[in-house]
């Protein structure tokens, strides 16, 4: 086995890799991999964090002076649709440059995202700033999720992207409350300086780490072979010898990984599962106020709690082949948030949390370990990015179509627009498993 330190963040894969090595070296490889992994699920941690403290913070600082709540849902939206342009780029960007030189670039881009408005909070240039802000974290989220892929065999993938997933739960958990403690508490300046801070631990935790991995690299021994071997000397051979491809066949080769036909049920499911996630991400704080329900952001605290117990806990599910189960994955948050609707109360909200928990906490890593096993490790980083970009689409979807119907029906609708949201996910889902399961059964008869 050759030097796992070298490939983890420079998007290599550890597990094809045979050369090797003294049984010292290769137990401090093991040990540097499971520290980079560790960093990956802390700053997983912050970002979402980030995500999910503006996304909620912000529409409510809006509220609180008296803007509608189309306003406060198209915050929500320019950070998603953001977020949605950079996943397709992102994704070649991921499978093409050192994953450290992403991700510290991304970090750095989510800092002067909140920078900038902690210095100058005018309309316009809070709005400017969750385009950089959607933009950087789309990057990040894509190229985190890659290198967590890298370091497992397919068979034991969803285990780690449910770890990490964890890490996006603990930040959803979290998010919304300290979001809402500053917002009260400190100010609105005070609010975003904290969320500078964060991405600036975060920047240092991968210099640090990165610095730690070079040393033991130059101090491993395999490490010099392994980087000799990377690419064997007949293969550089041939890329030598290749003539040079014109623009159409390069552009042909970009495009190509994006059309996966395998996939594209995954695609559709991530686009409606999110649009739920988007509404409540930007609404079930108003609703809480509108209702008179203390602690609105409980909802956060108990949806993330149900979220990270399922993706820690539930490693197997997400390496399992039977894509049926996504359907009661999905589904069983229309109970939730039927239960609230009929009786609106901090209990039934609570109910809606743990069943909005359930869905977001299962079909995310599930999804991601799906596609990534549906595609060639090459591209990865592209289709997850798709998974992400229609993901975000929907998302954006969810939050400014919700703010619409808000203002058209009321806030005290807010659990029944919902559990609309929901229904049609759950029925989305059926159909693309559907027609998904058609589409492979033709193809393996045509083969």
């Amino acid at each position: 086995m050759r030097a796992r330190i070298i490939s983890l963040m420079n998007g290599n894969d550890p597990h094809t890799e045979k050369h090797p090595e003294s049984t010292q070296g290769q137990a401090a490889s093991e040990r540097s991999s499971t520290a980079a992994f560790a960093v990956l699920v802390v700053v997983t941690f912050l970002t979402a964090l980030y995500m999910k403290g503006l996304n909620s913070g912000i529409p409510l600082y809006y509220d609180s002076l008296g803007y509608s709540a189309t306003i406060g849902g198209t915050f929500v939206a320019v950070f998603t649709l953001s977020s949605m342009a950079m996943r397709l780029a992102g994704g070649q960007i991921t499978d093409h440059f050192p994953h450290y030189k992403v991700l510290l670039v991304s970090l750095a881009g989510l800092a002067l995202g909140v920078a900038i408005p902690a210095i100058c909070d005018e309309f316009y240039v809070v709005m400017a700033s969750r385009i950089l802000q959607g933009a950087a974290f789309a990057l990040g989220t894509n190229v985190m999720t890659v290198a967590v892929m890298g370091t497992a065999s397919l068979a034991h993938m969803g285990r780690r992207v449910g770890i990490k997933g964890a890490g996006t739960s603990a930040g959803t958990m979290l998010g919304a409350l300290i979001a809402t403690a500053l917002l009260d508490g400190a100010g609105y300046h005070v609010f975003y300086l904290f969320y500078t801070a964060i991405m600036v631990l975060a920047i240092i935790m991968m210099v640090i780490l990165h610095k730690r991995q070079a040393k033991l690299a130059k101090a491993t021994p395999a490490s010099k072979a392994a980087a000799k071997d990377a690419v064997p000397a007949k293969e550089q051979a041939q890329k030598a010898d290749a003539p040079k491809a014109s623009w159409k066949e390069r552009a042909r080769e970009l495009i190509a990984p994006y059309l996966r036909v395998q996939v594209a049920p995954y695609m559709a499911i991530s686009f409606a599962r999110r649009m739920t996630k988007g509404f409540c991400i930007a609404f079930v704080l108003i609703f809480a106020k509108h209702a008179g329900i203390a602690a609105g952001a409980a909802f956060f605290v108990a949806a993330g709690a149900t979220t990270m117990c399922c993706r820690l806990f539930g490693g197997k599910l997400f390496d399992s082949k039977k894509t049926w189960l996504l359907l009661p994955m999905i589904s069983v948050e229309v109970i939730g948030f039927a239960a609230l609707a009929i009786w609106p109360s901090f209990a039934t909200m609570m109910v809606a949390a743990v069943g909005y928990g359930i869905s977001v906490g299962t079909t995310s890593p599930f999804l991601k370990t799906l596609t990534a096993k549906a595609t060639p490790r090459e591209h990865w980083g592209v289709v997850n990015g798709e998974l992400y970009f229609f993901g975000d689409l929907g998302k954006a979807l969810g939050a400014f179509l919700g703010g619409v119907l808000i203002d058209a029906l009321g806030k005290g609708l807010i659990p029944e627009i919902a559990l609309a949201f929901s229904l049609f996910t759950s029925i989305a889902t059926a159909l693309a498993l559907i027609l998904g399961h058609k589409s492979k059964r033709k193809d393996e008869k045509g083969a």
